[in-house]
């Protein structure tokens, strides 16, 4: 059940582990958390639902995390304000992140830097 009263935060990363650690480590600190296992269904679930952040993994199979941004940012309107953060444990995911203007996560994750992130761009309700 989702409360309405907690930010959503999209979740798109193709390694399942990931995904769920990610899952439960933002649910316990007071987000409500969807998720997808790769950048086709996340571009349909933002279109659907716009969350109030998105933590976009760079390198998935069907398409990398810029090409996501890109579509979310050319369908414009509110879609193209959604703060997306691309995670990577890459120097070109870096650089994609730097030209397409959202901010980027080095994996692996520091929990602390992670939420420090997170809720700089959501502040909870």
């Amino acid at each position: 059940m989702q409360d309405k009263d907690k930010p959503t935060i999209l979740i798109v990363e193709d390694d399942a582990d990931c995904r769920s650690v990610l899952q439960d480590l933002l649910e316990l600190n007071g987000y409500t958390v969807k998720t997808c296992p790769d950048a086709g269904h996340a571009v349909a679930a933002a279109r659907a639902a716009p969350p109030a952040l998105m933590l976009v993994d760079y390198m998935m199979p069907d398409a990398d995390g810029g090409w996501v941004v890109e579509q979310l940012r050319e369908t414009g309107g509110k879609l193209a304000q959604i703060p997306i953060v691309l995670t990577t444990g890459s120097n070109e995911g870096r650089d994609i992140a730097d030209r397409l203007g959202v901010r980027s996560l080095e994996k692996p994750f520091d929990v602390s830097r992670l939420l420090e992130l997170v809720r700089s761009l959501v502040p909870q309700a």
